[in-house]
């Protein structure tokens, strides 16, 4: 089992299966109830901020395995409570006016307070400049382990893969409306909402199992 666990198809073959099964169940025996599964405050939802809460869980457990990289595991763990705060709503109740901080349109609204941009636009920059820290320092590696067939490359290039997915996914409607002018139907509407809220879902239950999957890596190192 081990074997099979620490395999670098195991990811993406795991995920897909999971993904592809969840929308296949309901939209085969929930579709009347799909937008209420779907949308915020929904069943996914709740899933979803009790995985990432799991996810933090995982984080502390297995903080040993960092010990050579303990800066950026503040990073990742930093980075991993932002996106839980995001999926959660935080970004709604921190305003006066707005309730879209962490967008463009925020920053070129001008109803809300200067004070209010500057805040919030530190905030972005310290992220994206995490992020960026993270991509200089690990994007080679990942590039060369996912063409060499290797577990961490494969296992990092799904979960980059799905947030690509989800965030396009996202801004597929709006996008769509702005090029071409019209809506999307109420329907298609609901079958990307599910899209996208499992994409989201499966977020933090991918970063749970690469961190099994990199502690069991520790452990046959070290042993």
């Amino acid at each position: 089992m081990k074997k099979y666990f620490l395999s670098p198809l195991f990811m993406p073959v795991v995920v897909s299966l999971l993904w592809l099964g969840m929308m296949d169940v309901v939209f085969a025996f929930f579709p009347q109830t799909l937008p209420a599964i779907a949308q915020n405050g929904g069943l996914i939802e709740k899933i979803t901020h009790v995985l990432y809460i799991l996810m933090v869980g995982f984080f502390i457990v297995y903080y040993k395995d960092f010990f050579r990289i303990r800066s950026d595991y503040f990073i990742f763990v930093f980075l991993g409570i932002c996106a839980f705060l995001r999926e959660a709503g935080i970004q709604h109740h921190l305003t006066v006016h707005d309730s879209t901080p962490f967008k463009s349109r925020f920053f070129t609204n001008p109803d809300n307070p200067l004070s209010e941009k500057i805040i919030f636009g530190l905030v972005l920059l310290l992220v994206f400049g995490l992020v960026i820290r993270l991509a200089v320092r690990y994007s080679r590696y990942l590039i060369a382990s996912f063409l060499k067939f290797r577990l961490i490359g494969w296992s990092s290039a799904v979960l980059c893969t799905m947030l690509v997915v989800g965030k396009f996914v996202d801004r597929f409607p709006s996008n769509f409306k702005h090029y071409t002018g019209e809506r999307l139907n109420p329907v298609m509407i609901n079958n990307l909402m599910l899209i996208e809220e499992t994409a989201e879902m499966l977020l933090p239950l991918i970063v749970i199992i690469f961190l099994a999957q990199y502690h069991l890596l520790q452990k046959e190192r070290w042993d």
